[in-house]
């Protein structure tokens, strides 16, 4: 494997792993652990090279990462979905509106919308 061929599989696994503790801190919540996810995606994603000059089977290795990532993002997903439900629903049960500030009505109403259980 060349060099280049190394840091993108690696800039890949890094990923990776980066969007799976990602969706471990929304499964928690754990803030720190979320903003932390953040920044190793970034860096991550800056640290990937142009994949055109890769051989098949770097591209492979690569490609294999980046299909495992892709099912960390999903999770990332249904987790942040979740969580977004679970926060909307608390702040109505409370009377107050999803801008974090109490509603002019103290009446609680669900808009018609559902909770998303699917995880």
């Amino acid at each position: 494997m060349t060099e280049q061929g190394a840091r993108a599989v690696h800039a890949a696994a890094t990923l990776r792993e980066a969007l799976e503790r990602t969706a471990t801190a929304l499964a928690s919540p754990r803030l720190e652990t979320l903003l932390d996810g953040e920044a190793a995606i970034e860096q991550a994603l800056s640290a990937m090279p142009p994949l055109e000059t890769l051989s098949g089977d770097e591209r492979l290795a690569v490609r294999r990462e980046l299909e495992r990532a892709r099912g960390a993002l999903l999770r990332c997903r249904r987790l942040g979905k979740s969580l977004r439900d679970y926060i909307r629903l608390s702040f109505e049960a409370q009377g107050r509106g999803e801008d974090y500030g109490p509603r002019q009505s103290a009446a609680i109403t669900y808009a018609g919308q559902a909770l998303n259980a699917r995880v």
